[in-house]
């Protein structure tokens, strides 16, 4: 990936691939879904948000001096077992530090700031609901989907064929980012872009703050998973069939 020229008919998770963090500072700015819209064309994604697709090109292969050599690893090149560890020691472990501390902050957050902006309840929900997605699935991946993966893993590896179908795990888990991914955005939308108002204690811009921090990381996550980990998983069935 890192010695491939990509132009505008990559797709979207290609250009996060390589360039990681700069990519997705560009596809911030500019509106652009980088997880569950990974599949489409820098093109396609340009043209649905009316952007002029040379202009994103050229920010995203044209990095900044500070962004060169950063010694990123090359996640495209990890085994899927490589991948499994990576997302549970970095997203997994991020979302079940985060998770409590959000309920914490929106509590202390209501009670002292909840008369004057009502929208802080609409937000509560949110996060509850944020919580009620994330937690079970979590679980499901890391005591499901991910001892399947690692197990076809090492069938394949020992010279075996797949015994169980991923298939129907993977589709559900891609539903349910899809369902994630909606809740993010109302939280995203509730917030204002997480930009607290102007009577915000600290706690409350600290509640903003890992709120992004949650968005930030939880695509990322999706992305891993969307576009690296299942399509290498299904690519494995495939050829083995």
């Amino acid at each position: 990936m890192n010695d491939q020229n990509l132009t505008s008919q990559n797709k979207v998770s290609d250009f996060v691939n390589k360039y990681q963090d700069h990519a997705i500072d560009i596809f911030y700015k500019s509106g652009i879904d980088f997880c569950c819209g990974g599949t489409k064309s820098l093109e396609t994604s340009c043209k649905e948000k009316d952007l002029d697709q040379e202009k994103v090109l050229n920010e995203l292969i044209n990095l900044p001096e500070n962004s060169k050599d950063t010694g990123n690893e090359d996640w495209t090149q990890f085994t899927l077992t490589e991948l499994i560890d990576n997302i549970e020691s970095i997203h997994h472990k991020f979302l079940d530090d985060a998770l409590p501390q959000l309920t914490d902050l929106i509590t202390k957050v209501i009670s002292a700031h909840g008369k004057n902006h009502p929208e802080l309840y609409e937000l509560e929900k949110t996060i509850a609901d944020l919580n009620y997605d994330l937690e079970p699935h979590l679980m499901k991946e890391e005591r499901v989907l991910f001892q399947m993966l690692k197990d076809l893993e090492g069938s394949v590896a020992n010279g075996g064929c797949p015994c169980d179908s991923v298939e129907n795990p993977i589709k559900i888990m891609i539903q349910e980012h899809d369902a994630v991914a909606v809740i993010l955005q109302r939280i995203n939308t509730v917030t204002n872009n997480f930009s607290p108002p102007e009577d915000a204690c600290e706690t409350y811009k600290l509640l903003f703050k890992k709120l992004r921090e949650v968005e930030t990381d939880t695509h990322l996550h999706i992305h891993k998973e969307n576009n690296l980990l299942f399509p290498k998983a299904l690519n494995e069935v495939a050829s083995h069939q």
